[in-house]
């Protein structure tokens, strides 16, 4: 059986394509057939490459040879250059070491070409540096070493030269360390790509429109050229007759040019079904010009470019012009999220229908802000209509006078609207029974984090509240209410969506809403607008879902007795579409701008809350009142012109965003700042230097962009001094690094694990109470080094749609490989580039005036912040970890060895040297295990009593212990949970911690305070099966880790619980997307079934790759293709079964599945304990 030929990486694919081939393929091709026979020979009839034959590739690799080797002819990628020159001559012979060839190659290409690009070159003057690795160093291991002893030393000369070399690294990944810098090459390539776009694609309605009112326009004019004769003769007859010839020449020929540049030369069936259509409407239609039964001869003066007609009136001619082409088929909701301005007006005050007069001159230009510019020039009058009542009318007058009037009333109305009544109607601001109600709610769905053993979910809401609302919650809420809550005073979803119609009854005249029917579906329209999520995108197919033309009555009688342009439906569903859009995006989504407060909020997930501007006005005081009572210290203008001309980074924008209990202040530290030049005091003068509306600004880099330095070299010294670090962890790979060795330790060999004492505690307010001055001295003995050397690199990523380039920055003795493993996109990491050294004085600068010196814009003030640093920056993250640190090595763990070495501590040791404790932390969140009671309690002791010099004080709610200490009996904690099954853990940053045999589960409770189709975003575009096997393999990536699956850290049990209960959130998650989905599009069965098999088939394929995982103990997976196939489909059956009523076709297919996988007949007891759903309680309370 033939081998299975390996898979070009795919940003190799996107950019070469056939001629990314593997090291050993390419070899293979570059041999020529023997010329002479074995005997004649340089080898002496021994064999070799010259005279092997077709038993050539035999002397390439052999069954003995090492891993590496292999591993380099089948896993290294070369790319020949376009210009490269065939191989001449070629002798296997071998004489010189790599070492000398890769250096002799590289100081030949040097010398012939000085400023080539090529990567070899670049590296090649790092040698200098011995802690660099350079492509000298990469091409002279042993592998080279042992392929030129094969090949010879021309080949490999040949190879060197003109090839793109890329080099195998873990996880997948390739290192280019030869030829044109890719990273360069796929930018080019984007851009070449962007370009021709398209060209094969099938029409949209908008391209349509253009093609066929192009002919139509054709038709309907005649030039100077033509006979007048025959025009007045014939009275338009052979003009209509020329027209129809034209119109169907021009069909046939836009279906050709569509098609030239296919295979396919006959036109698609869709072209050839509409050609068919509208040849039958122009024959059916005799298509007389428009003109007034008294009237023939002379066009309108006020036509222009020229066009000479017979009869037809101006209105005729502006649907004649191509209309509006609505390139966004988006409706950006951006405009509406964050928008502080209050408006007095219905509309935000710059908005267009603010600006306009209701007379004809307003209408008109509202007309073409809706329809684009029609060609037509009014100069501020209506042409005078000559229709009759029989052509063309609707309400005795033409289609573009009834627009006309139709939006002076909408000019007219809108600046009248009693908004504000409205608002108070439908909005109003929460009673205090609706807010208590809201408070117990939110009660209820907190505590449900830490149920008791054998609590019961209710069955109904009213049950709910009825049981949860008690008289203490009512005394606390009412002695809260002077202080609004952010989580419970928003207006809901419905109530906005009330608000908008009601306004939009209220100003827009009734035919371009429709008839009644259509109404509601209008209303329907702007409630998923309304219920989108935050990042969620409404397309324009939103707006127009099951809109149509009949509903209408202002477009479906137009031109019916008459031809003329009503004889293509295009320009119906033209006009229509261009009223919809502007609809939905220029007076709907400013609605909801000038009149609410939008904003995604931490309780809610993804969910947007509505706030009206008045309440959010008073939340928004309370948190800048707490700001001048807490950390932050209100600047004014000049003091902050001040800091800002010593810096060449500016400030961040902040604002609030709720949380369940109070406001958490965001700081925007990406974006670039800008202030006046002018100070606010010296506005006069400023009036004279600078016209008014143009006042000028000082731009400054975003704090980020200043921060990138320092940012790679606290990345290299958390790679060279990770003791600096403490007991610090950034991912699940650091936690299983360290727990699986400590696990080992205290089992000694044994089954079973002793008695562990376990603390969980959490840093109360941990960025924003980091004594400042402290942190600067803890980072001096950091940033130690007088000078350091940065390189840049650049890294290829490959993605569904398009490859970005991602500039990373770092220390050059460092690895270019960051750590981010079962990372599934493709990369090629390319090393381009010497960056620059960098003072310790200019980091030391950045880093005190980011630290003392944190200035942000809140609205319209600005604000110093005096303690704590700021969170969003690229370097608060290790700010924080260095920081609690330099604690652990100063005080924890001194506090810890101390109680040891005093014998009380360590009277239970099992082993008298061996560590018996584990500390982790995840930047602010620990996780204390001790096998000594008297250690853990002392250890708890300590931590409750903080760490004054380093202002650290511990959250008292969120204490977690797995023993009972006598005087905490009143200690309350959300951190302990217990399940129906009894079993307790507890929460440690997304982790289940059994509190007897430390095996780790993932924790779901964050779930069950919220839907679960809160935590989504359905993506409405391009291919939905495609979308959605993309996102429950991304559901079930966090849960595939050796964490979980490790029968060093869990039993058989409950490594199979694991993979049950993450096919049970996956199934969860599918349901509430093909819910979403099917509002606007449902899938087949077939669709549905192909997505959970992608499903299936992911776990498995991650599973596998697990086995791979780089540590010091190697994980040891222990569970089965079959088993993982089979706990999987019956997730899928059980969670669907619930909604069986949408997928009584697919259940059955599921449970065939089932019984073809036939594994297994006699389910073990660890199968029989992972679908045991009492074990997975806390999954079935989660709302789907």
């Amino acid at each position: 059986m033939a081998k299975k030929k390996r898979r070009v990486p795919d940003v190799l694919w996107r950019l070469f394509h056939n001629r990314a081939r593997t090291l050993f393929e390419t070899i293979k091709s570059l041999i020529p057939p023997p010329q002479t026979s074995a005997a004649d020979c340089r080898c002496n009839g021994r064999g070799c490459l010259s005279c092997g034959g077709a038993n050539s590739t035999a002397f390439i690799l052999t069954p003995t040879d090492p891993p590496e080797y292999r591993k380099l002819l089948n896993h290294c990628f070369v790319v020949l250059d376009e210009n490269a020159p065939a191989l001449s001559v070629f002798q296997p012979q071998h004489r010189r070491s790599q070492f000398e060839i890769v250096r002799t190659t590289i100081e030949m290409m040097m010398s012939e070409h000085p400023t080539s690009s090529n990567l070899i070159l670049h590296d090649y003057y790092k040698t200098s540096c011995p802690s660099s690795i350079s492509a000298l160093d990469l091409l002279t291991s042993e592998a080279w070493c042992l392929l030129l002893k094969r090949v010879g030393d021309v080949l490999m000369v040949y190879i060197l030269r003109n090839f793109s070399i890329f080099l195998p690294l873990p996880q997948n990944k390739l290192h280019q360390v030869a030829g044109f810098p890719i990273s360069d090459l796929c930018l080019t390539s984007s851009k070449r790509t962007a370009c021709s776009a398209g060209s094969g694609k099938r029409k949209t309605t908008d391209e349509m429109w253009s093609t066929s009112m192009k002919h139509l326009c054709s038709r309907l004019r005649i030039t100077k050229e033509e006979s007048p004769k025959e025009t007045l003769t014939s009275g338009g007859d052979s003009c209509i007759s020329k027209g129809s010839h034209s119109l169907a020449a021009g069909q046939v020929s836009s279906n050709h040019c569509l098609s030239s540049n296919r295979k396919r030369k006959r036109p698609n069936s869709w072209q050839r079904r509409r050609k068919r259509q509208l040849l039958a409407t122009h024959e059916a239609h005799s298509l007389n010009p428009c003109r007034n039964s008294t009237e023939i001869g002379e066009p309108p003066s006020t036509l222009p470019h020229k066009i000479h007609t017979v009869g037809w009136c101006s209105c005729c001619l502006v649907f004649c012009n191509p209309l509006k082409d609505i390139d966004e088929v988006i409706i950006s909701r951006n405009a509406m999220l964050y928008k502080l301005e209050n408006c007095s007006t219905v509309f935000p005050r710059k908005h267009i229908l603010n600006s306009l007069k209701h007379n004809s001159s307003g209408a008109n230009n509202l007309f073409n802000e809706i329809f684009g510019s029609c060609g037509v020039t009014i100069n501020g009058q209506i042409s005078p209509c000559v229709h009759t009542i029989k052509c063309c009318c609707t309400r005795a007058t033409c289609l573009y006078h009834s627009l006309i009037r139709m939006l002076e009333v909408l000019i007219r109305k809108s600046q009248c609207c009693r908004h504000l009544r409205l608002l108070e109607k439908h909005c109003p601001i929460p009673s205090l029974d609706e807010v208590l109600e809201r408070v117990s709610f939110e009660d209820y769905q907190g505590n449900q984090s830490t149920v008791n053993p054998g609590a019961k979910d209710p069955k109904h809401s009213d049950e709910l509240m009825g049981d949860s609302f008690s008289s203490e919650t009512r005394e606390r809420s009412e002695a809260q209410h002077s202080k609004i809550r952010p989580s419970v005073c928003y207006s809901l979803k419905k109530q906005v969506v009330s608000f908008i119609w009601a306004v939009c009854r209220n100003i827009v005249p009734p035919d371009l809403l429709g008839i009644p029917s259509n109404w509601r579906i209008l209303t329907k329209n702007i409630s998923r607008l309304i219920q989108m999520r935050r990042y969620e995108k409404f397309s324009f197919n939103h707006c127009l879902h099951k809109v149509k033309i009949s509903r209408f009555p202002l477009l479906s009688g137009m031109f019916k007795d008459c031809g003329g342009i009503g004889a293509l439906d295009v320009v119906k569903h033209k006009v229509l579409h261009c009223w919809i859009f502007w609809f939905f995006s220029y007076l709907v989504v400013p609605l909801v701008q000038a009149n609410f407060y939008v904003t995604e909020t931490e309780h809610e997930n993804q969910e947007v809350l509505y706030y009206r501007k008045s309440i959010w006005n008073q939340v928004k005081a309370e948190g800048r009142a707490s700001l001048n009572d807490q950390q932050f210290l209100e600047l004014d203008v000049p003091s902050v012109s001040k800091i800002l001309r010593n810096r060449a980074f500016g400030f961040s924008r902040a604002r609030f965003r709720p949380k369940k209990n109070g406001l958490r202040i965001l700081e925007n530290l990406k974006a670039p700042s800008r202030i006046r030049v002018k100070l606010a005091s010296q506005f006069s003068d400023l009036k004279k230097a600078y016209p008014m509306g143009k006042v000028k600004y000082e731009y400054f880099r975003s704090v980020n962009c200043a921060l990138r330095d320092l940012h790679a070299v606290l990345k290299g010294a958390q790679v060279k001094e990770p003791v600096k670090l403490g007991s610090s962890v950034f991912n699940y790979n650091d936690v299983y690094n360290k727990l699986v060795p400590f696990l080992m330790n205290i089992k000694n060999g044994s089954a079973t694990i002793p008695d562990a004492y376990i603390i969980v505690s959490d840093v109360a307010k941990a960025f924003d109470t980091i004594n400042q001055d402290k942190l600067l001295t803890v980072m001096e003995s950091i940033v130690s080094d007088e000078e350091y050397a940065l390189e840049k690199s650049f890294q290829v990523v490959c993605t569904k749609r398009s490859l970005w380039v991602n500039q990373n920055l770092t220390l050059a003795h460092d690895n270019i490989i960051p750590s981010n493993a079962f990372r599934p996109l493709h990369h090629v990491f390319v090393k381009q580039e010497r960056g620059r050294n960098v003072k310790k004085g200019e980091l030391t600068f950045y880093l005190n005036e980011h630290i003392k010196r944190n200035v942000l814009l809140m609205d319209t003030k600005f604000y110093l912040q005096c303690l704590g640093i700021p969170q969003g920056s690229v370097i608060s993250s290790l700010l924080c970890s260095f920081y609690y640190g330099y604690l652990e090595n100063n005080l924890i763990f001194p506090f810890l060895e101390k109680l040891c070495k005093s014998g009380n501590g360590c009277e239970d040791e099992l082993v008298e040297h061996m560590p018996k404790y584990l500390l982790l932390r995840l930047i602010d969140d620990f996780l204390f295990i001790s096998t000594s009671r008297l250690q853990a309690s002392s250890f708890f002791c300590r931590l409750r009593r903080g760490f004054h010099e380093f202002n650290c004080y511990m959250n008292e709610e969120k204490f977690g212990l797995n023993f009972d200490m006598n005087h905490l009996l009143g200690l309350r904690s959300n951190r302990l949970y217990a399940g129906d099954d009894g079993i307790s853990f507890l929460r440690w940053s997304g982790l289940f911690v059994n509190c007897c045999t430390l095996e780790i589960q993932a924790d779901y409770t964050r779930y069950l305070s919220m839907h679960l189709s809160s935590t989504q975003t359905v993506i409405w575009k391009g291919r939905p099966v495609r979308e959605l096997k993309s996102k429950l393999c991304r559901y079930l990536r966090p849960k595939c880790h050796p964490i979980f699956f490790d029968s060093n850290i869990n039993s058989a049990a409950v490594v199979r619980l694991n993979i049950y209960q993450a096919f049970l959130l996956c199934a969860m998650k599918f349901h509430c997307y093909i819910s979403d989905l099917a509002r606007i599009a449902r899938l087949s069965t077939k669709s549905y079934f192909d997505v959970l098999e992608t499903s299936l088939r992911h776990m498995k394929k991650r599973i596998k790759h697990i086995k791979k995982f780089t540590s010091e103990i190697p994980p040891i997976i222990e569970v089965e293709m079959g088993e993982i196939e089979w706990l999987g489909l019956i997730a899928y059956i059980r969670v669907l079964m619930r909604k069986q009523s949408r997928y009584r076709e697919l259940l059955p297919l599921l449970k065939s599945k089932l019984m073809a996988v036939r594994y297994p007949e006699s389910l073990s007891p660890a199968l029989k304990y992972a679908t045991d759903d009492i074990h997975s309680s806390t999954l079935w309370k989660i709302r789907y």
